[in-house]
């Protein structure tokens, strides 16, 4: 190995010696000049002539660089009064020099270093672990914008009213159409209310109908109507015969005076009141002696709510319907199912919502404050939605609704009704060049609870067209059969096209806008409805009521572009118009035939650009 380079010269007098740490000069005194002349100068002759042996050729002194790193050079100051002076050219190497291995290891198995290193360790690890469980905790509890609830399948619909056929065959022969339309439900009236108590013939034979519409797709909602039965049923003969407990089953009342009647005496009815079929709403007896009331024909006699025993044997009703495969129920008549008992007179309806030209036998001339609407009739409905909820298979969600008749406003309007599955309006007629700002005031409130609704015209072939226009509504669309194979017979896809729109995030959790739009050269409206929701296809219905065509103007909708595509073409809008699928239009210029519905698709506004 070979030895260390030294690194430092000794200047000394006229001697030049090799010292590992220091090169120092020191001056001659003059006393020694002469006594050194003689010696220097033979020095030198001998150095001159040895180094002019040992000079390299230029071109080979060229090649050598002498590096020197001069950050690693330190200049020392020692006597200055002797001029001493050092250089020391790898100082800061030393400086920074590491710990050796053996001082490492010995560092290593220090117990206070194994312990602060264990320390470091756990301590890096539950920071670790309090940071991501304070992440999850973030997470979890922050305030999240809950997912919609997704529609029930009688929500979005659409069903089918065919509740005045009234046999097995019938029914049998429509179902292979409702499937065809994709109708969700059926409402039916296929039996008496009450006679599925009577025996098993009647629950067979709905169980094998009930087993055919299940395997097509298609539920089974039964119309019932609790109010009365037959003067001919069991119940009424031994009620007339006071046999206890049926002697309560009915509205029993004494008469006032005697007046001379067709067969005797009779007494005065204990009121004034008037059936619906515009007749006195009670019947004398001749067997019992008293009165009974009906408020429907005088061969249907009502039964009494009032008693604990009748609401019993209509639960019996709606379990022995549930469990033989309905998949709901829908009540008739309820709006006068319970009576003031006290039997007060009606009053008079005057003013607004009277009837011009009735008269005291006329129905719509009383207010019927007492014979309608009573304050039990929720918590009776309200029982009897929890029987069929508790009665149905648990696999489906169950229908319990009831059909509201007349022109009184709805029970959900005025009634917390929460528990109708679906709520129901009554059906929207559309008159045919009617007041559309009218139709839209009663509509509009109505659509706030997305309710069961059948819309309807004064012309049959508008019926059909309506049908393209319920189904974009907020609520749960209502068909008549007349509505189906006008649609059906649609090439370009028909009904179903339509329905499949029911599923779609617009139709059921997106923002309407049912409005009159105006129609270009006319101060005559057509009727629109908007469906759409931020990130989704926007879908707009334009109905004409009117007996010509229009071009409608859609501009103002806050949610329409410039431009649309027709997205359905009805068998109406084929033969007079040149749409197809996906034909462009302009928004201020839609051509929509008479009594017909044009569907388009478009792209929704954002809420800058609305």
């Amino acid at each position: 190995m070979s030895e260390p380079r030294k690194n430092h010269l000794t200047i000394d007098g006229g001697h030049v010696t090799e010292d590992e740490n220091v090169a120092s000069y020191k001056p001659i005194p003059d006393s020694d000049t002469e006594y050194r002349k003689p010696t220097l100068s033979k020095s030198k002759e001998k150095i001159s002539d040895e180094a002019e042996e040992k000079l390299l050729d230029k071109e080979e002194e060229a090649k050598i660089v002498t590096r020197v790193d001069m950050t690693d050079a330190k200049y020392v100051v020692g006597d200055h009064r002797n001029g001493d002076a050092k250089i020391e050219l790898d100082a800061n190497k030393r400086q920074f020099s590491g710990l050796t291995k053996e001082e490492l290891l010995k560092y290593a198995d220090d117990p206070f270093w194994v312990r602060l290193r264990w320390f470091m360790f756990v301590l890096f690890w539950a920071l670790w672990l309090a940071m991501l469980a304070g992440a999850i905790a973030i997470i979890v509890r922050a305030p999240k914008c809950a997912a919609p609830t997704p529609k029930t399948w009688y929500e979005k619909g659409p069903l089918v009213d065919a509740s005045y056929l009234d046999s097995y065959e019938d029914l049998e022969s429509l179902l292979p159409t409702l499937k065809s339309a994709h109708i969700q439900g059926v409402f039916t009236n296929i039996a008496p209310t009450y006679e599925i108590l009577d025996g098993e013939d009647v629950v067979t034979r709905f169980k094998k109908f009930v087993a055919k519409a299940k395997d097509l797709g298609v539920r089974v909602i039964v119309d019932l109507t609790p109010n009365f039965v037959s003067t001919a049923h069991t119940w009424f003969e031994l009620s007339v015969n006071r046999t206890a407990p049926y002697d309560k089953y009915f509205t029993w009342a004494k008469g006032g005076d005697y007046v001379d009647g067709d067969t005797g005496n009779v007494p005065k009815p204990p009121n004034n009141w008037i059936s619906t079929m515009n007749t006195p709403a009670w019947e004398w007896n001749e067997a019992r002696k008293e009165f009974y009331l009906h408020q429907y024909g005088a061969d249907q006699p009502d039964l009494n709510f009032h008693n604990p025993d009748v609401v019993k044997e209509f639960d019996k009703v709606l379990r022995a319907w549930m469990k033989a495969g309905a998949a709901g129920v829908r009540l008739h008549k309820v709006r006068q199912l319970l009576v003031n008992q006290s039997l007060p007179d009606e009053a008079r309806l005057s003013g607004q919502g009277s009837t011009p030209g009735a008269d005291h036998l006329n129905y719509e001339y009383y207010q019927h404050r007492h014979t309608s609407d009573q304050p039990e009739l929720m918590s009776l409905l309200r029982n009897w939605a929890d029987v069929v909820d508790s009665t149905g298979d648990g696999e489906t969600e169950t229908v319990f609704t009831v059909a509201e008749e007349g022109d009184k406003p709805e029970l959900f309007l005025f009634r917390d009704v929460t528990w109708l599955r679906p709520q129901a309006s009554s059906s929207l007629r559309l008159r045919s060049g009617g007041n559309l700002s009218a139709w839209l005031a009663h509509a509009e409130p109505r659509l706030q609870h997305w309710p069961a609704l059948q819309l309807t015209s004064d012309s049959e072939s508008a019926d059909s067209e309506l049908a393209e226009l319920a189904l974009l509504l907020p609520a749960t669309p209502v068909l008549s059969i007349s509505q189906l194979p006008a649609q059906l017979n649609n090439t370009s896809g028909g009904l179903s096209q339509l329905i499949s729109l029911r599923e779609d995030a617009s139709i059921e959790h997106g923002s309407h806008n049912l409005s009159t739009v105006p129609v270009r050269g006319s101060d005559k409206r057509l009727l629109a409805c908007a469906r759409w929701k931020p990130g989704k296809t926007g879908y707009l219905a334009i109905y004409n009521p009117w007996s010509e065509e229009h071009r409608a103007n859609v501009t103002r909708l806050p949610s329409v572009p410039g431009d649309l595509t027709v997205h359905h073409v009805s068998h109406a809008v084929r033969e007079n118009t040149n749409y197809t699928t996906n034909y462009r239009v302009s928004s201020d210029n839609i051509l929509v035939p008479a009594y017909s519905s044009v569907v388009l698709a478009y792209v929704p506004k954002t809420a800058e650009e609305q």
